[in-house]
């Protein structure tokens, strides 16, 4: 998908609450960027920083198709001609699934973020809130932000419940990413892939929910594998084996291990089946994982230079 986005800003307040946010004093203040898949929202004045909010998009929608590439697709495309808002005050308004729009506070006039088309069916539109320092991050979510991404399929205002009231209004989009402008491309295409296999599920009418953790967070760290920092790989593969000797895939994998181990497996499975033939296990790993462990865990262990047969202590298990 040609990433030709022409680039709008839509300053949402006067510019003296831009001066006020900069100062750290917390206004419902925020400007919204349009982009291929949606909107960008950044607080405060954008044009405060709009060298960072130019190129960070770009990045976005190259993370967005390197996620959905990595798996053979294409991403989502706007239904229509998108029609990029003019510079003005206004809103984003969340009214459904398939209706966000930008308000002009002025006139009142609506233009209607266009929907996405994928997979033949209707998808929502993409909302990204994105923070330009973690200081900002933290104030605007109420809480501790460490994470750099996260994606919500699900309207994400439940998710933050003492967040700033612009956060909790936006949030309500059905498909929201909140992100650091200071993310490294892996973490995005990993959020992105999140995004992937929550439409892909969609498409077959599977529950994504229902995935084990691990085939989860292992889907979307095996399609960001190719960007992450390639000094990690030693590691992360000597802490797999350290795993797989103490520990069994059907004991579970928690929470600590899930990105590693899940990556791990999941990257050897696609080697073993291709990218397809791994797609098409999902149904299986939502209504059969045992027997689907059972099957592939041995060749995973073997490849892993392990016996292929798993007899860890029970001690010290997840």
């Amino acid at each position: 998908m040609a990433h030709a986005v022409r680039l709008a800003l839509l300053a949402v307040l006067p510019a003296a609450h831009a001066a006020a946010c900069s100062a750290h004093q917390i206004d419902a203040d925020y400007s919204i960027m349009s982009w291929a898949y949606g909107v960008v929202i950044w607080p405060c004045a954008v044009n405060t920083y709009l060298s960072v909010p130019e190129h960070f998009v770009d990045r976005l929608t190259t993370a967005a198709e390197a996620a959905f590439g990595f798996w053979g697709y294409e991403a989502p495309k706007a239904i229509g001609d998108w029609e990029y808002p003019i510079v003005q005050s206004g809103r984003l308004r969340v009214l459904g699934a398939h209706d966000v729009r930008v308000v002009d506070d002025a006139t009142g006039e609506e233009a209607l973020v266009p929907n996405l088309a994928w997979g033949g069916h209707r998808r929502s539109p993409l909302v990204v809130i994105a923070f330009v320092g973690h200081w900002r991050m933290v104030d605007a979510l109420g809480e501790t932000a460490t994470f750099g991404a996260r994606f919500h399929a699900s309207p994400a205002r439940g998710s933050y419940p003492n967040a700033e009231e612009w956060v909790r209004e936006v949030g309500r989009s059905h498909r929201t990413m909140i992100c650091a402008s200071y993310a490294g491309d892996d973490t995005l295409i990993h959020e992105f892939a999140h995004w992937f296999l929550y439409e892909w599920c969609v498409s077959y009418g599977l529950p994504a929910a229902f995935l084990p953790l691990f085939i989860h967070e292992g889907v979307a760290e095996t399609a960001s594998a190719p960007a992450a920092d390639p000094t990690y790989d030693a590691w992360e593969r000597r802490a797999v084996i350290d795993w797989a000797e103490e520990h069994c895939l059907s004991d579970g994998v928690g929470a600590a291990s899930a990105y590693t181990v899940g990556e791990s497996f999941v990257a050897y499975l696609v080697r073993d089946l291709g990218t397809d033939g791994f797609l098409e296990t999902l149904h299986g790993w939502m209504s059969r994982p045992n027997e689907l462990i059972e099957e592939h865990e041995p060749g995973w262990r073997e490849s892993l230079g392990l016996p292929a047969e798993c007899g860890g202590p029970e001690e010290g298990k997840e």
